[in-house]
């Protein structure tokens, strides 16, 4: 299945966008009033789940620097691709060109 390559190069600015303020959101650290609020219980559940919150909060902070990266990685792709179809399209009329000049010489010399 073909990439779409025209979708995805327009896409490319709001892509980028949401990413960084994906990852600016989970650099942000939400204050710990929800978890202040929870009962306590005798054998530290409390802690247990402030503990796995964290940790959670760490892994949703990676994956969206993850995503940020992808994202990054996609523009520099599609600003690459974007370069390549230019030189694809130079390359072609070149090629055109080169082919009227041969056919012209091949011409000129049958006819003489």
């Amino acid at each position: 299945m073909p990439l779409p390559w025209l979708q995805i190069v327009q896409l490319m600015p709001t892509i980028l966008d949401v990413s960084r303020e994906l990852l600016k959101r989970t650099r942000n650290t939400p204050s710990k009033t929800s978890v202040t609020s929870l009962p306590v219980r005798s054998d530290g559940g409390v802690d247990i789940l402030e503990a796995r919150i964290v940790a959670l909060e760490e892994n949703e902070r990676r994956q969206a620097e993850l995503v940020s990266h992808m994202a990054e990685q996609l523009a520099q792709l599609t600003a690459a691709a974007t370069v390549l179809h230019r030189q694809v399209k130079r390359l072609i009329a070149g090629q055109v060109a080169a082919s009227v000049i041969a056919l012209v010489a091949l011409l000129i010399a049958i006819t003489r």
